[in-house]
């Protein structure tokens, strides 16, 4: 039998402008986890967990995870923290639960995003 040998190259521009490249991330344990179009640190933040906000129809992005569980978070609103704006495109401010279907790493099982039905998700805090 021959040997099928595939090889890919990514690229990584020096420049503040990283519109070209790739980002590939890893869990601790050592394992791929994701392919980003742009750097982490570029995405915006939520303000209720800080986690960043990766939206699926707007970015290019890989993500190589397993579904971990279901989970019912309550919020609180203490001062300014706002539910509505990242979720569901609403701007109130309010307190109540959010549901999030957490993935993890599939090597470690370590939590790594969330998701809430849509098109955006959760990337939670390195």
């Amino acid at each position: 039998m021959p040997k099928i040998v595939s090889s890919s190259i990514v690229s990584a521009s020096k420049d503040e402008d990283d519109t070209g490249s790739l980002h590939i991330y890893y869990c601790l344990c050592g394992e791929f986890l994701m392919i980003l179009d742009v750097s982490i640190d570029r995405l915006p933040r939520r303000e209720t967990d800080g986690a960043f906000i990766l939206n699926t129809k707007k970015r290019t992005c890989k993500l190589n995870t397993t579904f971990d569980k279901t989970v019912i978070v309550q919020r609180k609103s203490e001062g300014s923290m706002d539910l509505g704006t990242e979720a569901d495109g609403s701007s109130g401010k309010r307190s109540g639960f959010e549901k999030q279907n957490r993935q993890a790493c599939p090597k470690c099982g370590l939590f790594v995003c969330y998701d809430q039905k849509g098109v955006r998700i959760f990337l939670m805090e390195r």
